[in-house]
């Protein structure tokens, strides 16, 4: 009886004002609320409970005139082994904690209808440099190396359909990390990326246009950017 009184107590101090309405672990800012996405009209915001979390959770918003819509979601994801990290270093198992773009599209199908960012298709001799000489960029023609990430090994799911999040990419730092991407879901955590399931994935692609950012991290330090 006493349980029932405190949260009719709560409930009726919630409802007049008087106290916060609880937010639930993971919850997502809304884009209005973030200032780096004062010049976006579109934003796919990533968020987690903490810096740990290996899941989270994905909305996608489109902007029009000073109000944002929520296009879809929420979505459920997957992200790094050892969650988020502002301070992502190469092998560390963190998806990195930020503000980034999107770059082109890729995968072992054919363009599922992006937009406005090219589509690359997947073939035998398709690798991810982990080497200092083109560090951090899409590389064929040779053997992949143990640095490197053969993405032609993954083509039957993950990298079906796939986008490039622009982290160290315009000018990477050797170490930082390398080959962050949207990809389809596996199961299981990632090694740095953000991962969707099939449907969501492709509804994304071919959602998102050019100049549209993706905001990655637990929902605290997403407020803050």
């Amino acid at each position: 009886m006493r349980r029932a009184i405190l949260l009719a107590v709560v409930v009726a101090a919630v409802l007049a004002g008087l106290a916060p309405v609880p937010v639930a672990a993971g919850s997502a800012p809304t884009p209005g609320r973030i200032r780096g996405l004062r010049a976006a009209t579109q934003a796919i915001v990533v968020t987690g409970g903490s810096w740990r979390d290996t899941r989270a959770t994905v909305r996608v918003y489109q902007r029009s005139g000073n109000r944002w819509r929520l296009v879809r979601g929420p979505m459920p994801a997957r992200v790094g082994r050892h969650g988020f990290s502002a301070h992502r270093h190469e092998g560390d198992g963190t998806t990195p904690a930020g503000i980034f773009g999107l770059v082109h599209g890729f995968g072992s199908l054919p363009d599922p209808g992006v937009h406005g960012f090219g589509w690359r298709r997947l073939g035998r001799g398709s690798c991810w440099s982990g080497e200092r000489a083109d560090y951090n960029r899409w590389v064929a023609g040779r053997r992949c190396t143990a640095r490197d990430e053969n993405l032609w090994k993954s083509r039957r799911v993950a990298y079906r359909y796939a986008a490039l999040i622009d982290f160290n990419y315009r000018r990477p730092v050797y170490g930082r990390g390398s080959g962050i991407f949207l990809h389809q879901q596996t199961g299981r955590p990632t090694a740095g990326c953000v991962s969707l399931r099939a449907a969501d994935l492709v509804a994304v692609l071919r959602w998102m246009r050019p100049g549209v950012r993706i905001v990655i991290g637990p929902a605290g330090y997403v407020t803050r950017l």
